[in-house]
């Protein structure tokens, strides 16, 4: 068997990253900050790339963000984010660098009934629990040391797809 010139190869990666802020809608202050942390991409997700890429029919764009109460381990496979939270925010895309998608959304925590523990956050192509592609959890110790957000709180969100060549 002939070896493989890997000098000839190129290899494209795509790593995703999640940021989410509890910012105070009042005084404007960050009252909790989950840091920058990479994400999963779904199993779906990733063939929906390469889908995109071939203009192949049936392919989907990224439309709205979620966030969620979900604590069990992300699954690759899984299709939704168990317990949604503020329903869905249409997303606001851009792109920096040489090959960063920015997508970022904002929830009003004025439109909760009582304040809520945020667990997950997900990215999908509809607004109906469909066409997840990407989703991680960021845990109880994300916002100064609980995921709680109360109704006097707006949570931002911000994702990121790092397009690159290994």
């Amino acid at each position: 068997m002939k070896k493989k010139d890997k000098s000839k190869v190129t290899e494209v990666t795509v790593k995703g990253f999640f940021r989410g802020q509890l910012i105070n809608n009042e005084t404007g202050k960050i009252e909790g900050d989950t840091g920058w942390r990479q994400n999963k991409l779904s199993t779906a997700g990733l063939v929906n790339i390469a889908r995109l890429l071939g203009g192949v029919a049936g392919s989907y764009i990224v439309g709205y963000a979620c966030l969620g109460t979900q604590t069990d381990a992300v699954d690759m496979a899984q299709s939704v984010l168990t317990g949604s939270v503020n329903s869905y925010r249409a997303i606001t895309t851009s792109t920096s660098g040489a090959a960063t998608l920015t997508l970022t959304a904002s929830f009003a925590g004025t439109s909760l009934a009582t304040t809520v523990n945020v667990n997950a956050v997900a990215l999908h192509s509809t607004n109906a629990s469909a066409g997840l592609i990407a989703l991680q959890l960021f845990g109880t110790n994300a916002t100064n040391g609980s995921s709680s957000w109360a109704t006097n709180q707006d949570f931002n969100l911000t994702y990121q797809l790092r397009f690159g060549t290994a």
